[in-house]
């Protein structure tokens, strides 16, 4: 009977921990959520860098990838943006740690950091062997600073 309420306590502990981590971050998730529908009814991509400049960022193909993932395209996804695999594992990490076990999650920092670090690493190989060709690594023209550009030389 113990193991019994020890479980049912366990998952009451998580759902609150799940609502509690949802509840304080609810303005970003409304943000993402507008800016996002936005993006996908009114521009061209979502990424604010390709936008403004029309420059690949470092994550650019992150977001198809995850979908080529989700559809099964696991060597799409890896051709798209390889450090996704890295993202879902660390992902993974954290909610198993932070969801399951209840443990601290500031030990995933370091590898949030090597990520990010590889990530720009990545990001210049590809500008310098891919860009500004191949998708992902493709420039837009039709970005905000030469729409301003334009326009200013118009007048």
């Amino acid at each position: 009977m113990q193991r019994k309420n020890s479980w049912k306590s366990w998952g009451r502990d998580t759902w609150q921990m799940i609502r509690r981590d949802l509840w304080n971050i609810r303005i970003v998730i409304l943000v993402l959520a507008i800016y996002f529908t936005v993006a996908w009814y009114f521009l061209y991509t979502s990424c604010p860098l390709v936008l403004v400049t029309g420059f690949p960022c470092p994550g650019c193909g992150l977001s198809r990838a995850a979908f080529s993932i989700l559809r099964g395209e696991f060597l799409q996804a890896w051709h798209l943006n390889p450090f996704i695999y890295a993202i879902v594992a660390l992902a993974g990490a954290f909610c198993i740690r932070r969801y399951i076990l209840h443990k601290e999650t500031t030990s995933l920092k370091k590898w949030l950091l090597l990520l990010l670090i590889g990530m720009i690493l990545f990001y210049i190989y590809r500008m310098i062997r891919y860009f500004p060709g191949e998708p992902p690594m493709s420039f837009y023209r039709d970005n905000l600073i030469n729409r301003l550009l334009r326009a200013v030389g118009s007048v």
